[in-house]
């Protein structure tokens, strides 16, 4: 059987077999390359309805703009105005840190978890020095028994 000649190969210039047609998606501001990939493919493919495309984004930027407010006063997390739409429950930074807990859990790559999670129980401690806790009982997750922005009065 003939072979081809190298030169024929070459001129054929098939197309590299990791060439893609849609740019990859844009790097989420903290994490690395590989840890915005892995939380990407994770919101691609989930069909819940915390994880939709870019909300681990939005939430992190939420999460780490509410933690990081100039300032040595107490925080209040406010309760959004219209939490049944998505965009609108990000306004409260608990929906946010609901997502991110919901991103920790389902990201299935150990190193990508892992970067997270080291980046949330940063944001965490500062979370937990800035707000006051809620004394009245509450079966959530600890991010919500903190007092909200109507509860300081009370």
């Amino acid at each position: 059987m003939p072979r081809n000649r190298p030169g024929a190969l070459r001129a054929r210039r098939l197309p590299a077999p990791h060439s893609r047609k849609v740019p990859p998606p844009p790097r989420i501001p903290g994490l690395s390359l590989r840890t915005s990939l892995a939380v990407h493919r994770l919101e691609d493919e989930d069909d819940g309805p915390l994880l939709l495309p870019g909300a681990t984004a939005s939430a992190l930027h939420r999460y780490r703009t509410f933690v990081t407010t100039p300032g040595r006063g107490v925080l209040y997390p406010r309760t959004s105005v219209c939490p049944a739409c998505p965009g609108c429950g990000m306004d409260d930074v608990r929906h946010a840190r609901d997502v991110l807990a919901e991103t920790l859990r389902l990201l299935t790559p150990r190193g990508a978890r892992t970067e997270l999670a080291r980046t949330l129980n940063e944001l965490d401690r500062t979370y937990r020095l800035r707000t006051l806790p809620d004394p009245r009982p509450n079966p959530r997750p600890w991010w919500h028994r903190r007092l909200s922005e109507g509860a300081e009065g009370w």
